[in-house]
């Protein structure tokens, strides 16, 4: 036992002491295409129509991300101009489909052979010995690709033409009267069509329409003909980006559970950056499957009495029939999407072992972003299973002096490297930090900073399951639901924080309960929706003659509620109005501002002696808050 104990001592000890991890998806590193090289490749359910739910294993869900136009680089596809994307509509949830006419055995086959690019294959509309009058007006032949896609020309023709196929001598079956009409929504299939074409005189057997380049989900060609006619090939020209396009990593597999660090990625704009973004979303799991996968539990008389879970490759062993349909996530093992901002921590759930990465890009047809490459560092074993934050009290008078408790409680469920440095997020500077404690023992430390947004701390390492840190800091708060969200991390491997979850880490006192533990400090209702405290103005009337003496004026005051920097202008008017000075606009945040005049004028002469009103503006999004006072200038 005591060999076993030495040896998981040493095992642990040079675990801790291993660097954190880089992986580089794209760029320099492992290729977009690999998809990560993971354990195993991103499952994508698509329900083609009419038919029941299957499951495609692509980095590339509806084949929308380019890789060529530029080495390591990804972005929405881009069409070539000469490029037939026809052969689209196949793939994925895409389809070619016939309305206005029997849609009789052998259709379907003739209708794929008008987008597959066989020569031999056409659909005919022509009299046979199984139909001796078929219907040859209003025939409609729609290719849907079931996104938007670039287009700018459409092409049909008869067999023999465009290329020899004597064989099929048909050339002179090409359709006489015509109209082509185009659907470019995004969300449906049911919004208007727009005609871009019509022809009733048509004499070209290959028929080549120019459309203007634009976003099209569908193209539809409708028979205005009364005499017989074919269609070799639909052909429909691609421009520009796809509108929208979607990138999957594999799952990728740490060794085992694993701290992640920030994710950073290289974006680029193409054209306008205004018209297009990308969103890079990321989740965490305990097992490979982000999937539900079931099977049917049956009585001994095989009657279906439920449903049980299994892996991927255990549900393909099952006969069909034993199968459940395909659906739905395992909100049981692993995470939602959840956004990710460049250079900053996820909000997904660590550590894990598993996680998965998503990329959505959209824009438009020559306005879009390319990615260069996504990079991130993880550390096995993790800083800690767990990481259990709260403050108290939860309720403070804004603008007032007030003290918070913080507590930070450790987990551990196996090796784990603990922590040496934790960083505290606030809207203002702390003015005090103290009684920094470990399981109520005084714990030596160190202030690493202090600045507007947050404080961070140094002390010993912290590794021990269950360990409990808490200390008091000082500072007012300026906005209802503040939060004083953290960060720990080990100075083996500072890069790769861990993030603190708020919760019940410990007992403050008798009236602090359990269930409203957290991060998140309100202020009490009658302040809410204020954007300015206390207004101090402390000289009524200044004396701007430099001499040293009540030479300015001053106003000083905080800003409260604001969630980002807001326009704030200070100016003076005369009794009649007009305004005399502008002394400050410009864009503040939170926390307490100050401003002084010293009764010069724009063009460098004093302000006459009078009274005068100071108007002080802060607009936010939704209102502008306004506050006057007045002011007396005399020499």
């Amino acid at each position: 036992m005591r060999v076993q104990l030495v040896i998981a001592l040493l095992w642990a000890s040079a675990a801790w002491a291993q660097p954190a991890v880089r992986v580089v998806l794209g760029g320099e590193g492992v290729s977009w295409q690999s998809g990560g090289n993971g354990v195993r490749e991103p499952t994508v359910l698509i329900k083609p129509r009419a038919r029941a739910v299957t499951e495609d294993t692509t980095n590339t869900p509806g084949n929308a991300i380019e890789f060529a136009n530029r080495r390591g680089w990804i972005s929405p596809l881009f069409f070539d101009p000469e490029e037939n994307v026809s052969s689209r509509v196949l793939e994925g949830a895409g389809f070619v489909f016939l309305q206005g006419a029997f849609y009789g055995a052998g259709i379907d086959v003739q209708l794929r052979g008008t987008v597959n690019g066989d020569h031999r294959v056409a659909f005919e509309r022509r009299p046979d010995l199984f139909n001796v009058a078929p219907k040859m007006r209003d025939v409609w032949v729609e290719l849907d690709f079931a996104v938007p896609i670039g287009i700018h020309r459409v092409r049909f023709y008869p067999r023999n033409t465009v290329v020899p196929e004597p064989q099929f001598p048909f050339q002179e079956d090409f359709l006489r009267a015509y109209e082509v009409w185009v659907n470019s929504t995004k969300t449906s299939a049911s919004t208007p069509d727009v005609l871009v074409a019509r022809n009733t005189a048509n004499a070209n057997p290959v028929v080549d329409i120019e459309v203007a380049p634009q976003y099209a989900r569908q193209v539809k060609v409708r028979s205005l003909s009364t005499v017989p006619y074919e269609y070799d090939e639909i052909e429909v020209y691609g421009t520009g980006y796809m509108a929208e396009g979607v990138y999957l990593s594999d799952i990728l597999s740490f060794e085992d559970r694993a701290t992640i660090g920030p994710l950073r990625w290289v974006e680029e704009a193409i054209g306008d950056s205004l018209f297009s973004e990308v969103t890079v979303r990321m989740r965490t799991g305990t097992d490979d499957t982000p999937l539900n996968y079931g099977i049917w539990v049956r009585d001994s008389e095989g009657q279906v009495t439920g449903t049980r879970f299994v892996h991927p490759t255990a549900y393909y062993a099952q006969p069909r029939t034993e199968r459940t349909p395909l659906g739905g996530e395992d909100d049981d093992n692993w995470s939602p999407w959840n956004k990710v901002e460049n250079g900053e921590l996820t909000t997904a759930p660590v550590p894990r072992r598993y996680v998965q990465f998503r990329l959505e890009f959209a824009g438009d047809l020559f306005r879009t972003r390319a990615v260069d490459q996504l990079a991130f560092e993880y550390l096995v074993p993790p800083i800690a299973d767990g990481l259990l934050a709260e403050v108290y009290p939860r309720l403070a008078e804004a603008e007032q002096p007030a003290s918070f408790r913080y507590a930070l409680r450790l987990a551990a469920d196996g090796p784990v490297r603990g922590y040496d440095r934790l960083a505290v997020d606030t809207n203002g500077e702390v003015t005090a930090i103290r009684k920094l404690r470990l399981d109520g023992v005084a714990l030596d430390y160190e202030v690493d900073y202090i600045r507007e947004d947050g404080f961070g701390l140094r002390f010993p390492l912290i590794d021990r399951d269950g360990a409990l840190l808490e200390f008091t800091f000082d500072l007012p708060i300026f906005r209802f639901g503040t939060t004083f969200s953290g960060r720990v991390s080990n100075s083996q491997a500072p890069g790769v924080p861990q993030r603190l979850a708020p919760g019940n880490a410990t007992v403050f006192a008798p009236d602090d309960i359990g269930e409203l533990s957290g991060l998140f400090v309100a202020i009490p209702k009658k302040q809410l929706g204020k954007l300015v405290g206390k207004i101090v103005v402390p000289r009524r009337v200044f004396t701007p003659n430099g001499d040293g003496a009540n030479d300015t004026f001053e106003l000083f005051f905080n800003l409260l509620q604001l969630l980002e920097p807001v326009p704030v202008a200070l100016e003076v008017f005369d009794l009649s109005g007009r305004r005399v000075e502008a002394i400050f606009s410009q864009d503040r945040g939170i926390g307490p501002a100050e401003y002084r005049w010293d009764g010069r004028l724009a063009d460098g002469g004093a302000v006459a002696p009078g009274m005068y009103v100071w108007v002080l503006r802060v607009r936010a999004d939704a209102f502008e808050e306004v506050h006057t006072g007045v002011v007396g200038v005399a020499y």
